[in-house]
């Protein structure tokens, strides 16, 4: 009995001793794929996920490098139709696939769940850094933490004291002050935390870095019948060129543009005669301005055609890389009506030290016409003839491609929902340069009664009024500047030194002069845009903004009145892939409260 009893104990001994090694290799080695993992359960999250520190190779990391940061973990879990193959969200130095962004929210809970899912989708966003301005009356970090919990995307949340100091203009505007410029304060922060911003996205070795708001979608340029005219690479046989022109609007709404025109046939109705400054009134009105742009041929009242040189890409193919021997170089220029300041090296007029911020006397009578044949590169005369060189500070511009190159690239733009992503378009088709620059098409708050639902999968419980990219299909003319304003930029940090991040953007629509382009290509030419939505005056005006106009009725029934030009659905269907994409139940989670205005007064 003993002998039985001996050999039970040792055959039990034996298990016990395999189950610990297996145990003890497969512990060891998941600690070396996956990092040290704190989860807590999420009042919110699916059930799927409650109380599990990984799931389906999903893991939950609690890193951190700011004080209040929301780190994704190291895993993701298998998306179907995730086109660039975004099976892993690698560790903070690893994720080169995704796409980042800089966000900066104020009162953005309402559209900040469709604006998450959108980019996750499109982009795909991966690695995001939001900043919260201090006006704002609610946090975003519940929202934020949803895409933590389920180990889907990487996420910094920034105060202030994170990218600027009290000295630049840091903490609350107080607006009593009749001192202080608060939608200065404003831009001023835009400036400091996008810097900011893709610095720190650099030194994690990411890669493209998209720059917009809450309210604005980036999206595939597809060809459509409402699109601008192409421009033309030179000007037709007898069209006289205009060069250093300019728009200009009369009291009348009419366009107005001047310039000088060279080669001009004599039997212009008007005598203008080659090189002369003229004003050349243009028989439009304000809505067809997108027909003065340049690449273009316009006509004046007088039945005159002008075919308007690109001022900016021309003198560009002209430039000098470097300065002539004894002449001085000119950087870091600013105009300001007709006076010119600049910080001046190898000055060999006045011996000023090399980066001193100096006047120029230049003895223009006009600043503006000067500014119209400013360009780095050349050379210009000051009030007494002297020669300074500005420097070149585009060279790392991405050039202007031909009309017809970039129309065929338009071609095979593919559609929302097919597959392909914003990333693939960058790798595919916009690759040599680090500064992607796209046009803003508004969309306004115009719906037609009989518009019926877009959301036609199951489950049901999603509604066109909750997100912006559903409910909103009519938008402005397409390329016309006055109303869907400055384009947004999408940048390479990884081909873009770190010195160029220091201060603060030169401007927020154009962060890096030295390498995103001062005359970005045409709508036309476009591969990507960003849709802006002005959504519903409730949204519009929701926010606690230092900005007067995002409270007026006056402004946002006249801005919309502008956006019921065209319609289109170009990017309804990214709901449906999205869904399909991370499940229903997933979905819903991270969707939960989309498009609801809670009273945050």
């Amino acid at each position: 009995m003993s002998s039985i009893l001996e050999g039970t104990y040792f055959i039990q001994l034996c298990i016990c001793i395999v189950v610990c090694l297996y145990l003890s290799f497969h512990f060891h080695g998941a600690l070396q794929n996956i990092d040290h993992v704190e989860s807590k359960s999420h009042p919110n999250l699916p059930p799927l996920y409650q109380n599990q520190d990984s799931v389906d190779g999903f893991s939950f990391s609690s890193t951190k490098q700011h004080k209040n940061i929301i780190r994704g973990a190291s895993k993701l879990k298998k998306l179907p139709g995730d086109s660039v193959s975004m099976q892993t969200t690698k560790a903070r130095h690893g994720n080169t696939d995704g796409l980042s962004a800089c966000l900066l929210v104020n009162d953005e809970n309402p559209r900040l769940p469709e604006w998450l899912a959108y980019h996750y989708q499109m982009l795909p966003l991966r690695s995001l850094i939001v900043a919260v301005d201090p006006a704002s009356r609610s946090s975003p970090s519940e929202i934020l933490s949803r895409w933590k919990d389920m180990g889907m995307m990487e996420v910094d949340v920034w105060e202030d004291d994170d990218y600027f100091t009290t000295e630049q203009g840091s903490g609350l505007c107080d607006a009593t002050n009749p001192k202080v410029d608060c939608v200065k304060h404003h831009f001023n922060r835009q400036r400091y935390f996008v810097m900011k911003c893709m610095a720190d996205f650099k030194q994690r070795n990411k890669t493209w870095v998209l720059l917009v708001d809450v309210d604005e979608y980036v999206t595939f340029n597809q060809i459509r019948d409402d699109d601008p005219i192409a421009p033309l690479d030179e000007a037709p046989d007898g069209i006289p060129t205009l060069s250093d022109w300019k728009l200009h609007t009369n009291s009348f709404g009419g366009v107005v543009v001047d310039g000088l025109v060279n080669g001009a046939p004599l039997e212009l109705k008007n005598g203008m005669k080659d090189g002369n400054q003229n004003q050349v009134v243009v028989n439009n009105v304000i809505t067809k301005a997108n027909d003065v742009e340049y690449g273009n041929v316009i006509e004046e009242t007088s039945g005159n055609k002008f075919y308007l040189r690109d001022d900016i890409a021309s003198r560009d193919a002209t430039a000098m890389p470097n300065a002539p021997k004894g002449v001085p170089t000119l950087k870091d220029v600013m105009i300001i009506g007709s006076r010119l300041f600049a910080r001046i090296f190898n000055d060999a007029y006045d011996g000023n030290k090399n980066g001193e911020y100096i006047e120029i006397k230049m003895g223009w009578e006009n600043g503006d016409t000067a500014m119209r044949k400013f360009h780095g590169g050349h050379l210009i005369h000051d009030a007494k003839q002297k020669k300074y060189y500005i420097e070149r500070e585009q060279a790392s511009w991405p050039p202007h491609v031909s009309p017809k190159t970039a129309l065929n690239a338009r071609a095979r733009l593919p559609s929302v929902g097919d597959g392909n992503t914003i990333y693939d378009i960058l790798k595919n088709e916009l690759n040599e340069y680090p500064c992607v620059t796209m046009p803003r098409l508004l969309y306004g708050s115009y719906e037609e009664d009989d518009e019926k639902p877009r959301w036609n999968a199951d489950p049901i419980g999603y509604e066109d009024k909750d997100f912006v990219t559903l409910r909103y299909k009519w938008h402005a003319i397409k390329g016309v500047f006055d109303v869907n304003k400055y384009p947004k930029t999408i940048i390479d940090v990884s081909r873009v030194p770190m010195s160029a991040f220091d201060g603060k953007a030169f401007e927020i629509h154009r962060p890096l002069v030295k390498f995103c382009r001062k005359d970005p290509p045409r709508y036309s030419l476009s591969l990507l845009r960003v849709n802006h939505y002005a959504d519903s005056f409730e949204a519009f005006s929701y926010r606690h903004d230092s900005r007067s106009f995002r409270k007026s009725r006056q402004y946002y029934d006249e801005m919309v009145s502008k956006t019921t030009a065209a319609k289109d659905e170009d990017v309804f269907q990214w709901l449906q892939v999205f869904v399909e994409s991370v499940g229903e139940d997933e979905a819903q989670f991270l969707l939960s409260d989309a498009g609801r205005f809670a009273s945050l007064e």
